[in-house]
């Protein structure tokens, strides 16, 4: 969410005194002009229906932080769709902490409390807000959701890349052994089970949330587990960085999330028809090497038995 722009709420000049223009607000949200988003809050119905589905919880996210009478401190998925961390699906509710010993998991006007752990650092500031730090963020996802939703975010932490807006002062980066630091302070053995599965298949060297999805759903069915990125070359000279190797069978996985075909990023000043014939070459020169290459794509994960049908079919054994 490094580019996210807050965005200019429409809401009555002052909206604790101001009762004929909080009900022209809602004679307009009413009359679908407008929608509200929080107490107060709206924007032009128009815009909110283009947007994205994560986008509008960043939002919601914003609307809290704007109607709270001090900082909230953002936790778990609302502390990952800040900083970045990537998020599988997007949460109902926005999730908040409380302090340690004023009890956690209470719900109210869409927003969720959860208690704070006692020994975790304070929380970082970034884009104006406050939040969990990006190892506790992982190792709380880590605790409450699935495999296939908390490893792509676990991933990203050990990645060895600073997150854009991370706050000054801080350790930017982060290693192993800080990820087991924090799930030491879980309260209970059950929590610490669940965090310690996640980090010990977690790879920082997964290059998106579609590769960490995929081989979480690999995992849960008990294939094989792959190396990730290494280098391939031949007679020409470097062939690329395929996605999963599994060298004892000869095959290798690329997951196609398609914006290497779209966005300019990946583009590198090449047309999407180049992109897709130098890929096409690619593969060819691994297959020249011996390999079998199989693709799959987002469609492929939203139904994990297609992503399954598609390694068996290529050779790999599961369980």
């Amino acid at each position: 969410m490094s580019e996210f722009e807050v965005p200019h709420f429409i809401s009555a000049p002052n909206k604790f005194v101001s009762e004929t223009a909080s009900r022209q607000l809602s004679k307009r949200a009413a009359a679908g002009e407008l929608v509200r988003v929080r107490h107060g809050l709206y924007l032009l119905a128009d815009a909110w229906d283009a947007l994205p589905r994560w986008h509008k919880y960043r939002i919601e996210i914003q609307a809290v932080h704007e109607l709270a009478l001090r900082s909230p401190i953002f936790a778990h998925e609302s502390a990952a769709q800040i900083m970045g961390l990537p998020l599988i699906s997007i949460p109902n509710r926005v999730q908040t902490l409380v302090p340690p010993g004023q009890g956690g998991c209470r719900s109210s006007n869409g927003v969720q409390r959860m208690e704070a752990l006692a020994g975790d650092p304070e929380p970082w500031e970034m884009y104006g807000l406050l939040l969990t730090p990006p190892v506790q963020t992982a190792r709380d996802l880590a605790v409450r959701l699935p495999l296939s939703h908390s490893l792509p975010a676990m991933d990203r932490v050990l990645a060895q890349q600073i997150l854009p807006g991370s706050p000054v002062n801080v350790p930017l980066t982060f290693q192993r052994e800080h990820v087991r630091a924090a799930i030491e302070l879980l309260p209970n053995a059950t929590a610490r089970t669940r965090a310690q599965r996640v980090l010990a298949v977690a790879d920082g060297k997964s290059q998106s949330a579609g590769e960490s999805l995929s081989r979480a759903i690999m995992i849960e069915h008990g294939f094989p587990q792959p190396s990730l990125q290494r280098e391939f070359r031949d007679g020409l000279g470097r062939i690329g960085f395929p996605d999963f190797d599994w060298e004892e069978f000869k095959t290798l996985g690329e997951f196609d999330g398609h914006e290497k075909y779209s966005a300019q990023r990946y583009l590198n000043g090449k047309s999407p028809a180049q992109t897709v014939i130098e890929e096409k070459n690619r593969e060819n020169r691994l297959r020249a090497l011996g390999y079998n290459v199989v693709r799959w794509e987002w469609q492929d994960l939203r139904n994990p038995q297609r992503l399954i049908r598609l390694l068996r079919e290529a050779g790999l054994p599961s369980k």
